[in-house]
This record gives C-alpha cells, structure tokens and sequence, in this order.
C-alpha cells in the first residue's frame, strides 16, 4: 500500500498539484493510502478530487483508505459520501 500525507490546505488554488499527486500514486497500480493528519482545510473541489481517486481505486478492486482525518473532517466525508473510506 503506498501512502501520500497531505499537509496545510487543499482548494481551488492548489487542487491540481493535489490530484496530480493522488493521479502518481494510483499509477503505480497498488492501493493507496491518503493521511489527511496535517490537513488544515479542504474545499468542495479537494473534497471532489478524492471522490474520484477513491471512485478510479473501486473499479480498479484496488484498497483506498482515507486515514487520520480531523473531527471536522470526519463529519464532512460523512456527508459528502465518503465515510466508508475511513
């Protein structure tokens, strides 16, 4: 399993450089890991840009885990969804 740690602030300013990242790990054809311990904040198109990777990890039957995220954090992935992934 590789792992990618995100840290400071994911949003529209740098949303791309996070997604390339997510893209690189998912290439290399294992599960991923996603340590959201440093996250500070996230945005809807972050948010939008894990939905995806863990969406690519399922129709691949690859593992994608989100790991360490904040309480605030937590309740926002139960609402967009993404709760199973914890």
């Amino acid at each position: 399993m590789t792992t990618l740690h995100v840290r400071g602030e994911v949003d529209l300013t740098n949303r791309q450089a996070f997604e390339v990242a997510i893209e690189r790990r998912l290439d290399t054809g294992g599960d991923l890991a996603i340590n959201l311990s440093q996250l500070t904040f996230i945005d809807a198109a972050g948010l939008r840009a894990l939905a995806r990777a863990a969406g690519r990890q399922n129709g691949r039957g690859r593992q994608f885990r989100l790991d360490h995220p904040s309480s605030h954090l937590r309740r926002l992935l139960v609402l967009v969804g993404l709760e199973h992934y914890l």
